[in-house]
């Protein structure tokens, strides 16, 4: 099938490395909004705050691991050194390697694989022709060609199908559907059809590849009921690799109804994999597939059993008890909280339900919290939105740390407007009276 260049109705963006892009339905349109439900700025007890001596840790604002897997990728490709890079990749999965904030290495090193290709094509749909020297097409074959060099290479196989994912979705955009042109549509589903066709000549089990089942994951849009295969896939996948949360905050977050589930549907889930999952994370598994979801839509709190999310939250920072999981943790029940808070102002509803978010939040920065990741805190406000395109990494790190002065301040609110300075260190908290 052959397509001319036609722009997008909206921008169009890459296809996250977490495999998923969220519709933002109940927050603002723009990347860099907060959450609808978060305390508006005026309002943030910024001179309290001031009297919170907490360490901030900036030191992920460089993001250095991530940034130099995508780096190492990109370079091998550009070398034409094919199978080192191949052999990065599969050494990567198979030891199930991440970054410290849980990125999957072997992703980082997809990304680098075809970031030109997919950088070129980008910018030819938004601009409606190619950069200058590019050759869009032209890429598009020689990664092609390179597949038909490696066919039995699972890696290779797996950057050439993320290449046309990438592309089907910087044909489609992110709006709705009836908002797509038909041929923009075409394109998209031609893309995804070429991927799916490419992975189907290997078994995720078989090769005991995480990366290969998240890619089967990744194409669920592009197929006609993508519904009747969503939990089957992502239990497929998180067996595979059941240490990785980022499997269940996705599928939590295509469980829920913009996508292709519902809210019982995605408490239901939530539920089997707490159950498959209980020996590495206790009532985690619940949590983690609830995470995202919560931020994505508040609406759901209603079919949320509060009682369970907490008890994964503290199964998980028992087991994981790094200041980057306290930060993770204590940002999303904030959110949470708020929300909560949100919801019973307007509509009268579960205040039970907020007092219990707000009691677990304060737990966990007294007991838990020690140092201020503020990246953490920035992606917590855009609900956890890793796709964030309009914002700087700075801009994103000084919103999140002012959303971590204001939420941090809460517990000691009293004390504070009494004159009370609250230090954190290694070893706990002090108050210091005036």
């Amino acid at each position: 099938m052959k397509f001319t260049f036609q722009k997008p109705t909206i921008s169009s963006p890459r296809l996250p490395e977490a495999v998923m892009a969220v519709v933002r339905k109940f927050s603002s349109t723009r990347d860099d909004a907060p959450l609808a439900f978060l305390p508006a700025a005026d309002t943030a007890p910024a001179d309290l705050a001031e009297r919170i001596k907490i360490p901030v840790n900036s030191a992920t604002l460089r993001q250095r691991a991530e940034s130099a897997a995508r780096e190492r990728g990109q370079f091998l490709a550009r070398q034409d050194r094919w199978e080192d890079l191949a052999q990065e990749i599969i050494q990567a999965d198979g030891a199930r390697k991440t970054t410290e904030t849980g990125t999957p290495v072997a992703d980082l090193l997809l990304f680098g694989g075809r970031a030109d290709v997919v950088a070129a094509a980008e910018h030819a749909l938004l601009h409606g022709r190619p950069a200058k020297d590019s050759q869009f097409f032209a890429g598009i074959e020689d990664m092609e060609l390179v597949l038909s060099d490696y066919p039995d290479d699972y890696a290779i196989a797996l950057i050439v199908a993320h290449m046309h994912i990438d592309i089907g979705w910087a044909w489609r955009g992110t709006g709705p559907e009836t908002d797509v042109a038909d041929t923009n549509r075409e394109a998209f589903l031609a893309h995804f059809a070429r991927a799916e066709e490419i992975l189907d000549g290997f078994c995720p089990h078989e090769i005991d590849s995480p990366a290969l089942s998240a890619a089967r994951c990744a194409l669920l849009p592009g197929v006609e009921h993508p519904g009747d295969r969503i939990a089957d896939d992502f239990e497929d996948l998180i067996d595979l690799d059941p240490e990785n949360p980022r499997h269940m905050r996705a599928l939590g977050t295509y469980m829920l109804p913009q996508w292709y589930g519902a809210h019982a549907a995605l408490d239901l889930q939530a539920r089997r994999t707490a159950a498959r999952t209980f020996d590495l994370w206790g009532a985690g598994g619940y949590t983690w597939v609830w995470f995202d979801a919560l931020l994505t839509d508040p609406t759901a709190l209603e079919v949320l059993d509060t009682g369970y999310f907490l008890d994964g939250i503290f199964d998980i920072l028992e087991r994981h008890p790094s200041q980057n999981m306290a930060n993770l943790v204590a940002a999303q029940l904030y959110c949470s909280w708020q929300a909560a808070r949100a919801a019973y102002r307007e509509t009268g509803g579960d205040a039970r339900q907020s007092a219990m978010l707000r009691s677990a939040f304060e737990q966990v920065v007294q007991q838990n919290l020690r140092e201020v990741h503020p990246l953490v805190w920035g992606h917590a406000e855009l609900g956890f939105n890793n796709g964030v395109r309009s914002v700087s990494i700075e801009k994103l790190a000084k919103k999140g740390r002012a959303l971590a002065m204001t939420a941090v301040a809460q517990p000691f609110v009293k004390g504070l407007e009494n004159g009370v300075t609250v230090h954190f260190g290694p070893d706990g908290i002090t108050e210091i009276q005036p």
